[in-house]
C-alpha cells in the first residue's frame, strides 16, 4: 500500500499546483481547436438514385443460369450525432430490375427482380484522423421463384491522410438461398480514395466476397456546395465471374454548406446496401448450375422380349447437393434400369 498512497500524493501534488508555465500547456482556446472534431456535424441525410447493369460471365461447358441484369435503384441515409465523439447512421434502400436466364433452374427467360435492404453504421470518428465502428445490414431480393436474404456485418475503419482516404472492412456474409441452403462467407475489403480537388474524388480498391475477389473503381463530382448539395457518381467493379456497373446522381441534405470532402469526413458514411448484386448473382449460378451432361442423352441399354437387345437413348437422372458456403452444386447420378 505504501507505493500506491505515494503515487497518488504525487499525482494529487501535481493537480493540485496546476501549470508552471503557461508556455507547457494548452489553454482552454488551444485545446478546443485542436480537439474540436465531431463524429456527426449534425443531423444530415442523402439520398440517391441511377441505374445499374450486371453482366455474368461462365467458364463452364454448360453455361450460367443468370445472363444480365438491369434496373434502377434508390437508397439513402441518416445520420445523427451521439454525443461528441460517436455517430449513427440508419441505411435504407429499395431495386427494381430484370433478369435474363438461361437453362433450367427458372421458369422462365426473363425475371423481374425486387430488392429491399436495411443497414445501420454505428462508429467513433474524429474529422482529423479517421473513423472505426461497426456496421450491420441486411438485403432481401425477391427473384419470382427464388427469394434470397443477405445479411452482412462486421467491422469498417478508415484513415483521413490529407487528400487521401484509406478505407477497410472486414465481417462476414450471410446468403439465405432459399431451397438451395443457406452459405456463410468471409467478407474483406480495401479502398484508397483520393481527392482531386475538394469536391472530385476518385477511389479503387479490392473486395473479397462470397469467395469471389473483385476489383472496383468510381469517381464523384460535385457540383454545389450549398446546404443541399448534388453530385454524379459512377461505379463499376470486375471479377472472373461478372462485371457490374452503377452510375446516379446524389442529394446530400442538412448541415452547413460545405465540399465533399468535408461532407464524406464529417457527415454520412457510405451507403453499401446493394454493391454486392452482382457477386450474390454469381454465387447463385454457381448453385444453380446443370449437370454437365444434361443435354448429352446417355445410352442406356433396354431389354426387350425379343431374343435381341437394343440401345434406346434416355437422358440421365441425377440428384442436386447444393453448397452454398461454396457458391457450387454437385449431382449424384440415380441408376435407372428397366
Amino acid at each position: 500500500m505504501k507505493p500506491i498512497r505515494s503515487f497518488l500524493t504525487a499525482a494529487f501534488a501535481v493537480l493540485a499546483c496546476g501549470p508552471v508555465n503557461a508556455a507547457d500547456t494548452l489553454d482552454s482556446q488551444q485545446f478546443e481547436e485542436r480537439f474540436s472534431g465531431q463524429a456527426v456535424s449534425g443531423l444530415n441525410g442523402k439520398i440517391e438514385v441511377g441505374g445499374f447493369h450486371v453482366s455474368f460471365d461462365s467458364h463452364d461447358d454448360v453455361g450460367e443460369s443468370l445472363q444480365t441484369s438491369q434496373g434502377y435503384l434508390a437508397q439513402g441515409a441518416v445520420s445523427l450525432p451521439l454525443g461528441r465523439q460517436f455517430g449513427l447512421q440508419i441505411d435504407a434502400g429499395a431495386l427494381h430490375g430484370t433478369v435474363e436466364t438461361e437453362g433450367v433452374a427458372f421458369a422462365s427467360e426473363d425475371l423481374g427482380v425486387e430488392a429491399y435492404g436495411l443497414g445501420g453504421h454505428l462508429f467513433w470518428r474524429d474529422p482529423e484522423i479517421g473513423l472505426f465502428g461497426i456496421y450491420g445490414q441486411q438485403t432481401r431480393y425477391d427473384l419470382e421463384d427464388v427469394d434470397i436474404t443477405h445479411t452482412r456485418f462486421g467491422v469498417k475503419g478508415e484513415a483521413y491522410l490529407g487528400d487521401f482516404t484509406l478505407k477497410g472492412f472486414a465481417g462476414r456474409d450471410v446468403a439465405d438461398f432459399g431451397f438451395f441452403g443457406e452459405g456463410v462467407y468471409w467478407a474483406a475489403s480495401g479502398e484508397v480514395d483520393f481527392y482531386i480537388t475538394d469536391d472530385f474524388l476518385v477511389k479503387a480498391g479490392i473486395e473479397h466476397s462470397f469467395n469471389a475477389i473483385s476489383a472496383f473503381a468510381g469517381v464523384e463530382a460535385a457540383f454545389s456546395s450549398s446546404k443541399i448539395a448534388t453530385s454524379l457518381f459512377a461505379e463499376a467493379s470486375f471479377s472472373e465471374s461478372e462485371t457490374t456497373a452503377m452510375a446516379g446522381v446524389r442529394f446530400y441534405l442538412g448541415g452547413q454548406a460545405k465540399s465533399l470532402k468535408r461532407r464524406h469526413r464529417e457527415d454520412d458514411p457510405d451507403v453499401n446496401l446493394f454493391d454486392n448484386l452482382g457477386a450474390l448473382g454469381s454465387c447463385l449460378n454457381g448453385i444453380t448450375a446443370p449437370p454437365e451432361d444434361m443435354l448429352k442423352p446417355a445410352m442406356v441399354t433396354q431389354k426387350v422380349s425379343a431374343p435381341t437387345s437394343r440401345a434406346l437413348p434416355m437422358p440421365s437422372l441425377s440428384i442436386p447437393d447444393f453448397d452454398p458456403d461454396n457458391c457450387d452444386v454437385d449431382y449424384k447420378p440415380v441408376m435407372m434400369s428397366r
